[in-house]
């Protein structure tokens, strides 16, 4: 998640600022005393609450004392036959049909005075034209930035507790300035009519839209902005014109989708996307046409799924970065593919990807045997269609010539037999995680614009059924039956934002589909998932033998209070084909947030007083799903307000024991206890960047050695470390990904980074000295067809303990590399092919 690692001023000051804050926090928010009123004349629509003290959930209420939910609660409704939402023509798009009034409306229970806060804002509610006159910019921005209370919420330092859904009807909206985007934040254009934010003639600045909010700190933890379905366009500015687009140097929690750039042809000076610095983990279904570079990268690692570039100067551009997937990327008639010849790239994957009458797919300076071996290259899977030379080096010499198809290319670090200077190779794929064109399986974030509003249920207007999500109050019981029947009627479900509090397992049968405001909040409590010995699901989707659809979008997955029993996600459905069971911009959230007392509880270096959930997220050997920029945080910093610092224990990350087929995309899982990602007897999956961070507390001089205070568990296929000495902290640390047997497992881009080890008190100055830990990965019980593709590692001896090659730093070097850290870099891994 960091690089510089220098924000711990930033971090004490920010959490002072927001202490203050949660000392006004109130108590629980009503729940039932609201009504709507009319336009106020303006065209927007505002509701009455009542005038007695607000509520919410203040520091000295924990979520055991949280009322269980009705137990007189039934499913009274009679099951539809049905196969599916009905698509239709509507002539506006569902969401803004949708009641953000009164009952119905989302809110943010966990700030003062929280009726007045307005999660849902229409640009055009606060004065932006769509008709392309004027200068937009101070509307747009005010939708952005107010907190209804006459404050910003820029320089509130708040990110989950002030969440906000904006959006942007189609038109043309001018910009004369830079628009600044928010933490916190979903800025959703119409997908039905999708808005042009456009540059005006006289644009005064160097970046026109910027991703990154500056009340973060650093790139590197500026979470939670998501950017989908809108235009951006340069056109207007010459071309000559130094201007980026977008700036989108962010971090995980970030979502950017369906956006499409449009710059001048033949510009010397626009960049569609500049990622500078940060550590997001996915860019997907983008579309860049002009421009002198598409896509400018330093960001430390990337899936770049799905992106189009058409007439570009250069399509991409890597002047940094440690680890890059190219996955599904079109270059149409762009006079070079990829520049590796500016800065220090790590490694990148080119895989499924095609080259249309376009120069040279992949210019690079040359890695040695010597040195710290970066600009490494993959290609996988490649589709090229003229004379043109594919990969060529810095000094014009042909590396790889024209092909029409290039099965596996690579450059670089490999095991076994080492260094390789352009060598090809076979990969073969399992035909369960291919489409028709023979490319791994990709699927966008659904949007429903070929929905009507008569095809939803809103989760608070269900007449019968009090749902809350005001963070204090037991939603399972009214939740449950109302999944339920929205499933047999094949409704699509709409959660307002809110905290939804569910102290029984919360199942989302076959046929569901789950679309959150403002990453609604699913937040487990109480003694059903506190039990370490019989671990349950917060959220369970389907049972173990079902077929059929569940989709899940747009939301947050949580405990309220430390759950040493929980499984947050657990997913058993398999779809009858691919896609059809699916999550997309989810992130699963441990501590650090406003909903949870985590943020106040733990900060005993003893962390077995802070055992925060069993696992993350669990797909389970019948499961066959799609994941799509999942991101799994065990807090290392508080984000709105509670301790200093924070010091939590969470078993596991994602354990992965699906046979049938599994695709991971763009995922993150960082800082669990015995691992971030488990592959245990999986077979048939696909994962295109797997990026983690170690434990901050672990390592040299940690309090508790893992699996200590978790009890290694062969029923989940737990590592119990034996393969280190029993003192050995270094060696008894989180591994980044564990393979355990299993067959066809195809893995690209890991991230795997550690910067700390020893007691951990919030000093992101302070880096481990040397390497941070002994093994990153691991590799156990003779898998089949493990193929691994791009492995980057940070301050760890051996990237990989596989008890063959055991492949380590000091004879893999590349990517961390400098004066004060060190890394390992992989081009290929096939000790198991």
């Amino acid at each position: 998640m960091r690089s510089t690692l220098s924000i711990a001023a930033l971090v004490a000051a920010a959490t002072g600022a927001l202490i203050n804050i949660r000392d006004e926090i109130p108590s629980p928010a009503p729940t039932s005393a609201y009504s709507p009123t009319p336009p106020d004349g303006t065209g927007k629509s505002q509701p009455i609450f009542p005038a007695g003290p607000p509520g919410g959930l203040n520091d000295s209420v924990v979520p055991s004392d949280i009322p269980d939910a009705p137990k007189n609660i039934t499913t009274k409704f009679t099951a539809a036959s049905c196969s599916g939402p009905v698509t239709s023509s509507p002539s506006s798009y569902w969401m803004t049909q949708m009641n953000h009034t009164g009952d119905a409306r989302g809110y943010a229970p966990f700030i003062n005075d929280y009726y007045t806060f307005p999660v849902w804002r229409n640009v055009l509610d606060y004065g932006a034209e769509n008709d392309g006159t004027g200068d937009q910019a101070a509307a747009i921005q005010s939708a952005l930035n107010t907190d209804g209370r006459g404050g910003n919420r820029n320089s509130s330092g708040v990110v989950t507790a002030e969440p906000a859904h904006v959006f942007i009807p189609g038109g043309t909206y001018t910009l004369n300035t830079q628009l600044d985007l928010r933490m916190g934040t979903i800025i959703m254009g119409d997908p039905q009519d999708p808005p042009i934010l456009k540059a005006a003639a006289g644009f005064s600045g160097a970046t026109l839209i910027n991703g990154y909010d500056s009340a973060a700190g650093q790139p590197e933890t500026s979470f939670f902005t998501a950017l989908r379905n809108v235009i951006i366009d340069t056109t207007a500015l010459d071309g000559a014109t130094s201007v980026v687009a977008l700036q989108w140097g962010v971090a995980q929690g970030c979502v950017l989708g369906n956006v499409q750039i449009n710059m001048p042809s033949n510009s010397a000076g626009h960049i569609g996307i500049n990622l500078s610095g940060g550590s997001t983990i996915a860019v997907t279904d983008v579309q860049i046409t002009g421009g002198a570079i598409g896509i400018q990268n330093s960001n430390q690692q990337v899936n770049f799924k799905n992106i189009y570039f058409k007439n570009c100067g250069t399509a991409y551009g890597a002047t940094g970065g440690y680890t890059s997937l190219l996955q599904n990327v079109t270059f149409d008639t762009c006079g070079l593919g990829v520049d590796l010849t500016v800065g220090s790239a790590g490694n990148l994957v080119m895989l499924d990807s095609t080259s249309i009458n376009s120069g040279t797919t992949v210019s690079f300076t040359e890695s040695g045997t010597s040195g710290g071996r970066n600009n490494q290259i993959t290609i996988q899977n490649l589709k090229h269609d003229n004379s043109n030379p594919i990969a060529v080096n810095s000094a014009g010499v042909t590396r790889l010539a024209s092909t029409d198809s290039v099965d596996t290319w690579v450059w670089g670090n490999a095991v076994p037999g080492g260094f390789q200077s352009g060598t090809s190779y076979t990969t073969n794929r399992s035909s369960s995680l291919l489409d028709s064109s023979g490319n791994f399986f990709t699927a966008d974030a659904p949007t429903y614009a070929d929905y009507a509003l008569d095809q939803f249920v809103n989760v608070k207007s269900v007449s019968g059924y009090q749902v809350n999500g005001d963070g204090a109050t037991d939603d399972s019981a009214s939740l449950n039956a109302i999944l339920a029947q929205a499933a047999a009627d094949c409704k699509i479900v709409y959660f307002p934002y809110g905290v939804y509090v569910v102290k029984s397992t919360l199942f989302v049968p076959a046929g569901s589909r789950l679309v959150g405001e403002a990453w609604a909040v699913i937040s487990g409590a109480g003694s059903t998932f506190k039990n370490v010995d019989s671990p349950q699901p917060v959220v369970k989707v389907g049972n173990s033998g079902d077929v059929g659809v569940a989709h899940i979008s747009d939301m947050r997955f949580s405990v309220s209070e430390p759950l040493p029993g929980a499984i947050i996600l657990q997913i058993n459905i398999a779809g009858a084909s691919p896609g059809d069971v699916g999550v997309w911009n989810s992130p699963i959230t441990i501590g650090g947030t406003a909903e949870t007392t985590i943020r106040t509880v733990c900060t005993d270096q003893d962390t077995s007083s802070c055992m925060a959930a069993f696992i993350a997220v669990h797909l389970t050997s019948s499961s066959s799903a799609y994941l799509q920029n999942v991101w799994i945080w065990v807090a290392d910093h508080n984000m709105d307000g509670g301790s200093a610092y924070t010091v939590i224990s969470a078993g596991r990350g994602l354990l992965c024991e699906a046979t049938k087929a599994t695709w991971l995309v763009g995922t993150g899982s960082e800082h669990n206890w015995l691992y971030n990602y488990n592959f245990n007897s999986a077979s048939n999956v696909f994962a295109g960047l797997l990026q983690t961070e170690s434990p901050y507390m672990q390592g040299d001089n940690a309090t508790l050695l893992a699996p200590a205070p978790w009890v290694a568990n062969s029923t989940y296929g737990d590592p119990d470390f034996s393969w280190c000495g029993g003192g050995d902290g270094r060696c008894r640390t989180s591994l980044s990904v564990n393979i355990n047997g299993g067959d066809n497992l195809y893995l690209y881009n890991t991230a795997s980074w550690a910067f700390f080890n020893g007691p951990w008190t919030g000093d992101y100055g302070t880096q481990c000295s040397g390497n941070c830990q002994v093994n990153m990965n691991r590799v156990s019980g003779t898998p089949g067809n493990l193929y691994w593709y791009g492995t980057s590692t940070k301050s760890a001896d051996i990237l990989i303990l596989d008890g063959e090659s055991n492949p380590a730093e000091v004879n893999n070097p590349g990517g961390w590399g400098s004066a004060t850290t060190t890394g390992g870099n992989m081009v290929a891994y096939r000790q198991f092919s």
